[in-house]
């Protein structure tokens, strides 16, 4: 029975020691503030919950609700590039402290 405490234990605290991802913090998005933590992404407002962040060919694409999908290119200069298909919208991300 300790045995398997352990094994829950430990597979329960792998989440909690995941890396921070590069888009995670709050950022200007030119039309406004947009914050991003590992599920949530708030573009000033209204929150969507993240359900899956992918890498494909060095940039990140957020999948959440009905399939809606965002692209966020994070750039040399510490910039981040963001892209929606469905609207055709992009901005120039800067990173607030």
């Amino acid at each position: 029975m300790r045995l398997a405490f352990a094994a829950l234990f430990l597979c329960s605290a792998g989440p909690a020691l995941a890396e921070t991802l590069p888009f995670e913090g709050k950022w200007d998005c030119e039309l406004g503030t947009f914050t991003f933590t590992g599920q949530i992404y708030d573009p000033g407002g209204d929150p969507m919950e993240i359900l899956d962040a992918a890498q494909e060919d060095g940039v990140w694409v957020l999948t959440f609700a009905d399939d809606y999908q965002i692209s966020l290119e994070m750039n040399a200069d510490g910039t981040m590039g963001w892209y929606s298909a469905v609207s055709g919208d992009s901005f120039l991300c800067r990173p607030l402290p």
